[in-house]
């Protein structure tokens, strides 16, 4: 049930973000890089998401993690956002960041609970 309303609010927050201009308008792709970091000693379920693909989940990351993508000029929006699948200690970290071209656009960080759970609030980017 967790994992159901983690998706919805995720997909929530990507398709209510604000459209912004697009420098690429020529048609252009874009880099992306997600990004995790932190002392978190457990695992996470990562999904990442954009309006035109859907939603990625990759299951059982430990930290540090990365994942690169290339968008088009379709894609307006996407969004990236994790809970602990497995626990790790109480009081460890976890930050989020969004790339793009190598410039941080958009980042969150969590803090674990006394059980070593962790949910790290999702972000999302409009180009």
């Amino acid at each position: 049930m967790k994992k159901l309303v983690f998706t919805f609010v995720m997909l929530f927050a990507i398709l209510v973000s604000c459209k912004k201009k697009d420098p690429d308008q020529n048609g252009s792709s874009r880099k992306i890089r997600y990004e995790i970091t932190g002392n978190f000693t457990g695992k996470f379920d990562v999904i990442y998401s954009d309006n035109v693909n859907g939603t990625t989940r990759v299951t059982n990351v430990a930290l540090p993690w990365s994942k690169e993508v290339t968008y088009g000029s379709n894609v307006l929006s996407i969004g990236i956002g994790a809970q602990a699948s497995t626990a790790g200690l109480p009081s460890q970290t976890a930050t989020v960041k969004i790339y793009r071209d190598e410039t941080v656009v958009k980042t969150t960080s969590a803090t674990s609970g006394s059980l070593g759970e962790m949910v790290i609030p999702t972000i999302a980017y409009s180009f």
